[in-house]
């Protein structure tokens, strides 16, 4: 009973270290490829969407825990453009644009809102999807795999990049302390027990954030037929190669999807951004003609940034060139690293 007196006492603390966003918000409203998307309790979730003609799959992706959706912009960006999928990049509450409180409650109703809207409004075939969470961003995918597949709900696949078992067990690893002051959140090694989807897991030996040995956990105690276990020998957990320690086995892991279903090697053309439209006007948005094709602003978006937003040259624009993008094309892909500042 003291314990969970202590560590209600410490919540607002905890989950302050736990959902560290960047600050300021690392996007504006007029960034390409954003769009709002409307929930049964008409909150508005920003994500970006990016879209390929001849893509089979959708990848819903979530971030980890020290980024927005700014700071992995040209990451989700590059991964849809060299495994040609449509990617739909997801905030969280209280990160970038998207005002509130994070919690794991939270995070984990706006993801299965998302996958509802993309199922039900969009008419995305659950087996086409496939969910992506990276440290964090585990968390909640690996939960929604998992209330899925109990469902006997059928969907593409679940990649799970630098996993832990739990939080708890992540916040040990730093210090045995931790058991005396952090409750338990997202529990990956019990939810990953009802996982029976084609899974892929991926994480760096030299990952000094979430020790590699918690995939192997994972990846054990999980009963799909079609798992694979990818550790890369040089990965750590912020700097990794793009092409080699992702986008590749990325690319076998959905080459194995679509041999075992002949019908997955069709392209799935998708209309998110006439779906959203039609949320927009419900929902009061207003659809941006002056930024992207698919980019999509609530009102209360339309407001100028202050002086310190337009100060910051870390902040994304709609006009930003897409400087990584473009080298990652110009460049040999054996030179291809990403280093990116989240956990």
């Amino acid at each position: 009973a003291i314990y969970y007196e202590w560590t209600g006492v410490l919540k607002p603390l905890l989950d302050r270290a736990l959902f560290p966003a960047p600050q300021p918000a690392r996007y504006k409203p007029g960034l390409q490829n954003l769009v709002w998307l409307p929930t049964d309790s008409k909150t508005k979730i920003p994500c970006t969407f990016f879209e390929q003609p001849k893509a089979t799959h959708l990848l819903i992706y979530c971030h980890g825990n020290a980024s927005d959706l700014g700071t992995i912009y040209y990451e989700t960006q590059g991964l849809s453009n060299f495994l040609n999928v449509h990617l739909l990049a997801m905030e969280y509450c209280g990160y970038g644009l998207y005002d509130g409180k994070p919690s794991e409650e939270r995070i984990n109703e706006d993801l299965t809102q998302v996958y509802k809207f993309l199922t039900s409004t969009v008419g995305v075939p659950p087996e086409r999807i496939i969910l992506f969470g990276r440290s964090l961003g585990t968390g909640p995918t690996c939960r929604l795999a998992s209330e899925l597949c109990k469902k006997k709900v059928k969907i593409g696949g679940l990649v799970l990049q630098s996993p832990f078992t739990s939080i708890l067990d992540a916040a040990r690893s730093f210090s045995s302390a931790a058991r005396f002051v952090m409750a338990e959140a997202w529990p990956n090694v019990a939810e990953i027990k009802q996982v029976r989807c084609p899974v892929l897991f991926v994480h760096g030996k030299k990952d000094e954030v979430i020790p590699h040995v918690m995939s192997t956990r994972l990846f054990r105690a999980c009963p799909s037929k079609q798992k694979r276990l990818m550790l890369s020998q040089d990965a750590t957990h912020n700097c990794f190669h793009l092409v080699h320690d992702l986008v590749k086995p990325l690319a076998n892991f959905l080459k194995d999807i679509a041999e075992a279903d002949a019908s997955f090697a069709l392209p799935m053309k998708l209309d998110l951004l006439g779906s959203v439209s039609v949320g927009f006007n419900v929902h009061s948005f207003s659809f941006s003609k002056t930024a992207s094709e698919s980019s999509l602003q609530a009102p209360g978006n339309n407001k100028k940034n202050n002086s310190n937003d337009d100060d910051n040259s870390d902040v994304i624009s709609g006009d930003e060139d897409v400087k990584l993008v473009t080298c990652l094309y110009a460049c040999s892909c054996r030179s291809i690293f990403v280093e990116v500042g989240c956990r």
